[in-house]
């Protein structure tokens, strides 16, 4: 009578598995966002304030050129933010580690995220860069890079699926291929498909970035 009463029952077996806040998206919506927020400041202030202070006619009227400014300030938003985002990669790792979390550990793709992190950097330098020759004053160029973190990281924020205008902006921004970088990087089986892709567009939104960046230069060393 009492199979017959109850002839299914439920039995549920606890188990410890990686915890939203430690999930692959949350990784890499926060290594994105920090290393957007900082490269776009760096790269943005550095060259304004060598505006400020006649740093730059010197330097071309001297052995660097123009390119050899914007790439400079390129190789340091990527050398900074690689560091960072390692930081913040290890801190998540031991996070994982400690609260004896499985699922979550990026030890053996941590290679992997710094190539991305080069990248996306990179990428996000290039912008600072153009931002900066924009803007000409240090103090104005920090606070354009500020204020456009905010929309840059709300439009990579949008499904394409909600709002498509929203996905092909933000496809012309390095935010979200950062995300998608970093996502594969750390979590994927087979990420090498998906990391080919957003390579390319990390390196063409680069050079673009870069280019109008060298011919802002124009202006400020005029």
């Amino acid at each position: 009578l009492r199979a017959t009463a109850n002839p299914i029952e439920l039995e549920r077996t606890a188990a410890r598995g990686r915890s939203a806040l430690l999930s692959a998206q949350v990784q890499s919506y926060g290594l994105a966002l920090t290393i957007t927020f900082l490269a776009l400041v760096l790269a943005a202030g550095a060259l304004a304030s060598e505006r400020e202070e006649n740093v730059l006619g010197r330097l071309v009227r001297g052995p660097v050129t123009r390119s050899g400014i914007v790439a400079a300030k390129v190789l340091l938003a990527a050398a900074v933010t690689t560091g960072l985002g390692l930081g913040v990669a290890l801190a998540f790792g031991l996070i994982v580690e400690f609260g004896s979390v499985e699922g979550g550990e990026p030890w053996r793709r941590l290679p992997l995220l710094a190539v991305g992190l080069a990248l996306a950097g990179a990428a996000v330098g290039a912008l600072g860069t153009l931002l900066g020759a924009l803007a000409g004053e240090a103090r104005t160029a920090s606070l354009a890079a500020v204020l456009i973190v905010l929309p840059i990281v709300f439009v990579g924020l949008i499904p394409r699926q909600v709002f498509p205008l929203a996905g092909w902006v933000s496809d012309g921004l390095p935010f979200v291929h950062a995300v998608r970088f970093f996502g594969a990087a750390l979590f994927d089986i087979s990420p090498w498909a998906a990391l080919a892709r957003e390579t390319v567009w990390l390196i063409a939104l680069g050079a673009i970035f870069a280019g109008f960046a060298r011919l802002g230069m124009r202006r400020l060393t005029a």
